[in-house]
């Protein structure tokens, strides 16, 4: 494919944009991103209304994966170039409305992975850090060296960072000081003007000029994709990133390998008057509790986040697993993407409820409230790993999705092997998002009556606009 190929890119959150990136600073001239987002108004933040599971407040950064070392390398890779992103940013040239030279988008806030039961994946991802000369960035939060290291080096009060400690007969995990999080509308922001800053994308959003109908094919090839104001946008090559909303593109024999699902978070607002307690929350690492790896289905369990320079204060439920069925297809019905979410799942609520009143008394004092939610939709692949590849039976149609909850820490990087497709490089990794190395398709969900359907949960509705914030 030449450099001057026409390239049509269905998506603009992370898998999306990073190709964007990746193909435009390679020299590719002839880009156009297609979003339905509103993004030109709302700078990808859903304080505004973004609505896509890219477009968030935080995401974390973090390069514990157990077992999984190519995610563990390609996470580091990604957490030196957000550094370097923070550098460029300070001294980069008319930036765009939501960025600023003094507003870095990654902040080195710590990991801490907390847990009631005792299981041996910390150990796992300690050997493999261990390996690559990393173990001193980790601190067991039982282990006395590292204690003592922690109270050396700063780390200690975030190993216990809102005193659960006594709380538990068991009280075990792992603060990881490499990881931090990243501010996911201003990284996306940013990734998007340093792509229109080589000149080689253009980028057009909205819900009918971005809004992608349908692909459309001559045989086996497309020629191009058609948006819902009716514009057909010709194309040598489409790159499919488009995150939940993938599967609806995707060619029905193909469906075991990717399937939208969503999960849901809330957001707390700290009074601008309460310094006291904005400065506390500010301060925490991320924090995941009884949320395991391997077998992450534990209902109840929770992360959070630092609360931002304004005092937003984001949680988030291990709910990962709820459907939106469109049952127009009543032979084979397809979850896909249904935002805004009225109401939470009563589940989830619960599940919110019990956090705030266990771990934060002081914001259940203060009379604060769950003031919004959000629900976000993703594309899970097999074993919940990337899938970038040619789609089998099209000729100049590739596939880049599979983010399955943990795929934004790798905007700087993940986009690579798009272009290595485009342009027949072998990047390390590459054959592992491959569809021939997909030996288990997932389990996918069919029945609109299914528990995890949304159609069959109960909601609790909102009292005036809000959710209390405790039990």
């Amino acid at each position: 494919m030449s450099k001057q190929s026409r390239i049509v890119i269905i998506g603009s959150g992370v898998f999306g944009l990073s190709a964007a990136y990746h193909l435009a600073t390679k020299g590719y001239e002839n880009i156009t991103v297609l979003d339905r987002g509103e993004y030109d108004s709302n700078q990808y933040s859903p304080l505004k209304g973004a609505d896509a599971a890219s477009t968030d407040l935080n995401k974390l950064v973090r390069a514990s994966y157990v077992d999984k070392v190519h995610y563990q390398n390609l996470a580091l890779e990604s957490l030196g170039i957000y550094n370097e992103w923070n550098q460029q940013l300070q001294s980069a040239k008319d930036l765009p409305k939501g960025l600023k030279n003094d507003e870095p988008v990654f902040a080195n806030t710590g990991y801490a992975r907390l847990d009631n039961i005792e299981h041996d994946e910390e150990k796992k991802t300690l050997a493999n850090f261990a390996k690559y000369g990393l173990r001193a960035f980790e601190y067991g939060v039982n282990d006395p060296e590292d204690i003592k290291r922690a109270k050396v080096t700063g780390w200690f009060k975030k190993l216990d960072p809102l005193g659960q400690r006594n709380k538990s007969d068991i009280f075990n995990g792992v603060l990881d000081s490499l990881a931090g999080v990243v501010l996911a509308d201003k990284a996306l922001l940013w990734v998007r003007y340093l792509t229109e800053q080589t000149g080689n994308a253009v980028f057009i959003n909205g819900s009918e000029k971005g809004a992608v109908q349908k692909i459309l094919y001559d045989g086996d090839k497309a020629v191009g994709v058609e948006t819902k104001d009716g514009v057909i946008h010709e194309a040598d090559l489409v790159v499919l990133a488009a995150g939940g909303w993938t599967p609806s593109f995707y060619p029905k024999e193909l469906s075991p390998y990717l399937e939208c699902q969503a999960s849901t978070y809330v957001t707390v607002q700290i009074p601008k008057d309460r310094l006291d307690l904005i400065a506390k929350y500010q301060d925490l690492p991320q924090i995941n509790w009884r949320m395991t790896y391997e077998s992450n289905f534990r209902e109840d369990a929770i992360y959070a986040f630092p609360a931002t320079r304004d005092g937003i204060f984001k949680v988030g439920a291990n709910d990962h697993f709820w459907r939106n069925f469109n049952t127009s297809d009543s032979a084979a019905p397809l979850s896909v993407p249904q935002t805004p979410l009225d109401a939470l799942p009563t589940r989830s609520l619960n599940t919110y409820q019990k956090f705030f009143s266990e771990w934060c008394p002081d914001l259940v004092a203060a009379g604060l409230h769950i003031e919004n939610w959000k629900i976000c939709y993703s594309a899970v692949g097999a074993e919940n790993e990337f899938l970038i590849d040619y789609i089998p039976g099209y000729k100049n149609v590739i596939v880049s999705s599979g983010g399955g909850f943990h795929g934004f820490k790798f905007l700087p990087v993940i986009g690579r092997f798009v272009e290595g497709l485009v342009s027949g490089k072998q990047y390390e990794y590459s054959t592992l998002f491959r569809f021939e190395s997909k030996k288990k398709p997932i389990a996918a969900i069919r029945d609109p009556t299914h528990p995890h359907s949304l159609s069959s949960v109960e909601f609790t509705p909102a009292t005036d606009g809000h959710y209390k914030i405790s039990w």
